[in-house]
């Protein structure tokens, strides 16, 4: 062996790879890019369908309107004077039945 043979790297050693292993690299890369890029365009459809949705939803929310605590006792408030004069008038429609009827001596 003589000075320097097989500890000096060769031309092909320099670039850090061998070039099959480039060019097997390249051919890997070109191959899985057109399936990264189909990928990423249904990736990117996907969240576009999940923002619209969002939108759609939080615009369907604002449409509606919640009561308030306030309005709620209003009309519980209401609805126990309506309970109240729903009573009132069965008691005066009883009284009338039973008048007629004690007024009317062929029932």
């Amino acid at each position: 062996m003589t000075q320097g043979e097989g500890k000096s790297p060769s031309k092909k050693d320099t670039s850090g790879l061998p070039e099959g292993l480039r060019t097997a690299v390249e051919r890997t890369i070109a191959a899985t890019a057109d399936t990264a890029a189909e990928t990423a365009e249904r990736a990117q459809s996907l969240l576009d369908e999940v923002a619209k949705r969002g939108t759609e939803a939080r615009e369907g929310l604002a449409k509606r309107r919640f009561a308030s605590a306030d309005e709620v006792a209003a009309l519980e408030e209401r609805l126990a004077e309506m309970e109240q004069r729903l009573r009132e008038i069965e008691t005066a429609l009883k009284v009338l039945v039973v008048g007629n009827s004690k007024a009317d001596p062929e029932s």
